[in-house]
Order: C-alpha cells, then structure tokens, then sequence
C-alpha cells in the first residue's frame, strides 16, 4: 500500500455494516480509518482489512471528539477522500411514551453526528480537491415505521442535508450520495426485551406494514460493494441515490 492510497473515514466501523463498508473499502485500495466508541471493536475491524486501517476512539455526538479524530486520521494519512456516515441509533419505542433520552439520542447519532463529521469533512476535502460523502440512510424515509418514527424523521433530515450539500458545494468536486437501505442481514432492532418486540411486531401488521421490510434482508458485503462503485465511479460521474431491498 503506498503512502499516496486515497483515505476513507467509517463511522460505526465496529461491527455490522461499517466493518462490511471499512473491508471492501480496503479491498479496493483505500487507506481506512474506522471512528467508534469501542476500542477492541475497532482493532476487530482493523485487523480484518487488508491495507492500512486506522481506529480512532470518538464520540460522535462531541463535537471536541469529532474534531480530534479527524485531525489524528489527517496526521496518520495526510488526507481524507472519502467519508462514510454510516453510525446510527437503531431504537425502537412508541412515540407517546419516548423518553426524552430516547429521542435525543436517536436525533444525536442519526442526524447530529453525521452533521458533525461532514463538517469536518468538508474542510479536509475542499483543501484537497474533492471528495465523496456517503451517508446511510433507510427505506424508512419513505415508509416511517411505526415506533421507529424518530429514527425514519432523522434519516429524512440526513437526505435534506444531502441535497442542501449538493447545492452548496456544486462545482467544488464534492460527491454526496445517500444509500438507502432497508433490512441488513444479521442485525437486531435495539429493543430492550422481548415484550418490546412482540409490540414493535404487532404495530407493523396494525400499520398494514408487516411485509415491507423484507428479511433475510441486503448482506453488509453487497451493500459496501454499491458504494465502492459509487465513490470509485469517474469524477464526472455523479451518483445521487443508491435504493437497495434485500430478498
């Protein structure tokens, strides 16, 4: 791997579907830092790249944290060419008995956080040229599931910011593109308790939605290798929206 790899930055490089991201990325040549909250997760993901990847400690929702992180990949790397918004909060619960926590912190980790990171992103790629902003989004944009509404209205702000991007920054070789998925294999919904998702499965057949989100659903590999394509795609190339269903 040559010290002249373009770099890509993972959040929630961990596990799941940004290790799946964070593997095909090195596969195809990229030098990778992966950003999380849990350091052996990280060092996992790291260890199962096949170039250079970096993981760096980081509270999304911090905005110090985020700076930091991204100053320690520009000191490691020399440069970012790709960032990946991938970390999320996967919380379901009726809207009437939210928490106040609860909706905080699903706001904070599906919309704050990426809006944190693209900033900084940003500044890295305009001094370098270019770059390409990809943010994971959900199939739940366009049919809000019921006690998973907070989640679907912050991937719904995630895409607005995506378009705003693209106004801003048209002409300054900065690519945003949003994927928009729906299940992923081997994930669980982030419930507390069984009873908890007995009731997230009886409000989707009460919302006629049971048979929406189709299972096994897309595998981290064919989703990663999409935006692969997509950020490897000529410059001219513009590619907006990426809509996968699993079957």
């Amino acid at each position: 791997m040559t010290g002249n790899a373009k770099v890509a930055i993972v959040t929630g490089g961990g596990q799941g579907l940004g290790q799946g991201i964070a593997i095909a990325l090195s596969k195809a040549g990229y030098r990778v830092a992966v950003l999380g909250r849990t350091l052996s997760k990280l060092e996992a993901t790291a260890s199962l790249c096949e170039g250079e990847c970096l993981p760096v400690v980081c509270d999304l929702i911090v905005p110090d944290s985020v700076r930091g992180a991204f100053a320690k990949v520009a000191e490691a790397f020399g440069q970012l060419d790709v960032l990946v918004n991938n970390a999320a909060s996967y919380a379901a619960f009726p809207f009437d008995e939210a928490q106040d926590s609860q909706i905080v912190d699903v706001v904070n980790q599906s919309l704050i956080a990426p809006m944190f990171c693209t900033r900084e992103a940003i500044g890295q790629m305009k001094k370098a040229g270019g770059g390409d902003i990809v943010n994971i989004s959900t199939q739940s944009v366009l049919t809000p599931q019921p006690l998973m509404i907070v989640y679907g209205a912050a991937k719904g702000g995630l895409e607005t910011l995506a378009r705003g991007l693209r106004n801003e920054y048209r002409g300054q070789n900065i690519r945003v593109l949003n994927v928009q998925i729906g299940v992923v294999t081997n994930t669980a919904l982030d419930v507390p308790d069984e009873e908890s998702a007995r009731r997230y499965g009886e409000a989707l057949a009460n919302a006629g939605m049971e048979k929406t989100f189709v299972f096994p659903g897309s595998k981290p590999a064919d989703i990663a290798a999409s935006i692969v394509h997509a950020v490897t795609a000529p410059r001219d190339t513009i590619i907006e929206e990426i809509v996968l269903r699993g079957f």
